[in-house]
């Protein structure tokens, strides 16, 4: 496992050393959506927004936004697993494929959990302000850049305003967060329970 996180730490910094290419819009692949609650859509390349519910299949290349008071549950598969987007949240899935998960995270905030990526498949999430590499685990990111590891492993390459890359990696437990401000820290009980209680209950 640590041969593949530090393999996966240093595809992640190549990528933004490159420019963050992930292969955008690719059309292969299907995120299943688990549950709604409240208002979401999902619209791609530019077309009219569609509401989501329970059951059905979103595209890749889609952009899934939440509104306020809601959340939407996109299970992505045996390797990567669900995410939640909370609300007021825009996640593009950019790619969907054997090889290759890459969402885009525009803006709000997504949990994740059950993961469990092999050595041969890369998950990846890109922020704003750069781009995380998820090996396993439970995990809450936000657009802005504030991470937190309930339990497994990640990288984040983070790109700080008008600087070079810098690698961080994440691992729980116990428990951990990142914050552009802080680094990466162990994360304190009431984080942990927020996180917790945000990816409680299943959506209808």
């Amino acid at each position: 496992m640590k041969t593949i996180y530090h393999s996966k730490l240093l595809f992640l910094i190549s990528l933004v050393l490159l420019g963050g290419a992930l292969g955008k819009l690719n059309a292969q692949g299907r995120a299943d959506v688990q549950g709604v609650s409240g208002e979401a859509t999902y619209a791609v390349a530019g077309a009219a927004a569609i509401p989501l519910r329970s059951g059905a299949s979103v595209p890749a290349g889609s952009t899934v936004t939440t509104g306020r008071n809601s959340a939407v549950d996109l299970y992505l598969g045996p390797e990567i697993g669900t995410v939640r987007l909370t609300q007021n949240t825009v996640l593009t899935l950019e790619k969907l494929d054997p090889a290759q998960t890459s969402l885009s995270l525009l803006e709000g905030s997504i949990i994740g959990w059950g993961a469990k990526v092999s050595a041969n498949r890369d998950y990846q999430v890109k922020l704003p302000n750069g781009i995380v590499g998820i090996v396993e685990g439970k995990y809450r990111l936000d657009s802005r850049g504030y991470l937190v590891l309930l339990s497994g492993a990640m990288a984040f390459a983070y790109v700080p305003p008008g600087s070079a890359p810098t690698p961080y990696t994440l691992k729980g437990p116990p428990p951990v967060y990142f914050s552009p401000i802080e680094g990466v820290k162990p994360a304190p009980a009431p984080l942990q329970r927020e996180v917790d209680l945000q990816s409680k209950g299943k959506l209808r």
